[in-house]
């Protein structure tokens, strides 16, 4: 359980997770998206998936590059990022319904999945955070005066 309250390993789970996207995103050709994630996507979209990939390649570098020593303010950004992909995720299959971008099986079964995924690191970052803030907190706290010896 300490291990899901630290840092370093939480930056390499992100790490892991963002950069199976990419690769995902960026070695899938536009006419097999479809096929490989199940979403359903206009030519424009496909390209768009292409962008996103070095996007999260780029957050997968930087939180493997960071997993040793990593950064309180870097911490947030991911974790922030994390909780801000779940809720992007639920609303677009909720608002674009119409659309049938998740109408594959799937399309549906990604998505199901990568909502609690994103969530779940989410809120362990958010817990890791915390927990090295108090951490960090304490080392700082002077020590206690001894009392006077009589």
């Amino acid at each position: 359980m300490r291990r899901l309250s630290d840092l370093g390993f939480l930056f390499g789970v992100v790490a892991a997770v963002e950069a199976v996207y990419a690769l995902t995103a960026l070695l899938t050709p536009p006419g097999e998206i479809e096929a490989v994630t199940g979403w359903v996507l206009s030519a424009d979209g496909k390209w768009l998936v292409k962008l996103l990939g070095f996007a999260l390649a780029s957050q997968a570098w930087v939180a493997w590059t960071l997993r040793r020593q990593p950064h309180l303010g870097v911490a947030k950004a991911l974790a922030l990022y994390q909780l801000g992909s779940a809720t992007a995720d639920w609303v677009m299959w909720l608002v674009l319904a119409d659309e049938h971008i998740f109408s594959t099986t799937l399309g549906q079964a990604l998505v199901i999945i990568s909502i609690p995924t994103h969530y779940g690191i989410g809120l362990l970052l958010v817990r890791a955070i915390r927990h090295t803030t108090a951490a960090h907190a304490r080392a700082e706290r002077p020590a206690p005066l001894a009392p006077a010896a009589p």
